[in-house]
């Protein structure tokens, strides 16, 4: 069992690391808000239908903005500026990678404006006047970290905060970046005093237990992904790896009764996240097996396994997804 759960967790390590880009398609888009203007200087990300960030840019000219040379896949666009909630869209190409054409998916996100909770939940809505030096080197730092100058964009995001201390989108993007290359440490810092300026940003607390489930810390992991969860209803990635969160914990389980519930609440959290990418989300197939497996149930397993495999045809670990499912049925 050690041995097959090693081998989802390579999986899901391979088809994350699978995404690549084709020059024949671009998606491009605009982000308003619920009034219909424009909103410049958003953050906007593209994720993979596992949830990991592929790349970066800003809104600017009325909004706009756009991702070139993109693969024909299933990705997920999420959108944080200050002031509003992360917004999220699903985009899916409809041509296949080996297509001779190629496909502009035009979009249209709508940010909902952060109110106060009439029930008196604590935290901050803020709308923040930032110093036109700090922005300046803000927006270099995203230009640099599109163009794929990591080093740079670190460099003029340090210098944003160093103008701004307080500035979200710049710690917020900073711990992204840094997350991404490795620098964990520093990433807390970074994510941290974005949460102190807005600590009811759900994307922030998403962050912050991708850092811990990287670590293996998955009780703090999963206490992470539920206040992300509590704060945006809509984060398809926040429960996908709240599941995972919650999996990794059945597994430290005392008794029956505790790995009873935990892998209930984890199946919960998929069939969420299942639902939330109008059910197109393989990663979840690969999960549920994981559940299945830990319950005993080895037929439902390679089912689950198998499913994923209709969903992913042509993945790359194929082969060693239908050795996985061999092994559940072998007698």
């Amino acid at each position: 069992m050690r041995t097959l759960q090693s081998g989802f967790l390579f999986i899901l390590l391979v088809a994350v690391a699978a995404a690549a880009q084709n020059p024949n398609n671009m998606i491009r888009g605009k982000v308003r808000s619920t009034s219909g203007a424009p909103l410049n200087n958003a953050i906007v990300e593209l994720h993979d239908a596992g949830g990991a960030l592929l790349s970066q840019t800003v809104t600017r000219n009325d909004g706009d903005f756009a991702f070139l040379r993109v693969i024909p896949a299933e990705y997920q666009i999420t959108v944080t500026v200050s002031g509003f909630h992360t917004a999220a869209q699903r985009v899916v190409f409809t041509q296949s990678s080996s297509s001779n054409f190629y496909e502009v998916l035009n979009v249209e996100i709508i940010a909902q404006p952060v109110k106060d909770n009439a029930a008196g939940a604590t935290g901050v809505s803020f709308a923040q006047d930032v110093p036109k030096a700090a922005r300046a080197a803000y927006e270099k730092a995203v230009m640099k970290l599109r163009e794929g100058k990591a080093e740079e964009g670190v460099t003029f995001l340090r210098e944003a905060i160093g103008i701004f201390n307080q500035y979200f989108d710049a710690n917020f993007a900073l711990a992204k970046e840094l997350y991404r290359t490795g620098k964990d440490q520093e990433a807390l810092e970074a994510v941290e005093r974005a949460r102190q300026v807005n600590e009811r940003e759900g994307a922030v607390y998403q962050l912050f237990g991708m850092i811990m489930l990287r670590q293996r810390k998955f009780q703090v992991a999963e206490f992470a992904f539920r206040e992300a969860i509590r704060f945006n209803a809509n984060l398809t990635a926040a429960y996908l790896f709240h599941a995972m969160a919650l999996i990794e914990l059945a597994i430290r389980a005392k008794d029956k009764k505790e790995l009873s519930e935990t892998l209930a609440d984890a199946e919960k959290a998929l069939n969420r996240a299942f639902e939330l990418s109008s059910k197109r989300l393989p990663e979840v197939y690969m999960q549920r097996a994981r559940i299945y497996e830990r319950r005993g149930d080895k037929e439902a397993a390679a089912v689950a396994l198998e499913d994923y495999l209709k969903a992913e045809p042509n993945a790359p670990n194929a082969a060693m997804i239908k050795q996985a499912i061999e092994k559940l049925r072998a007698k």
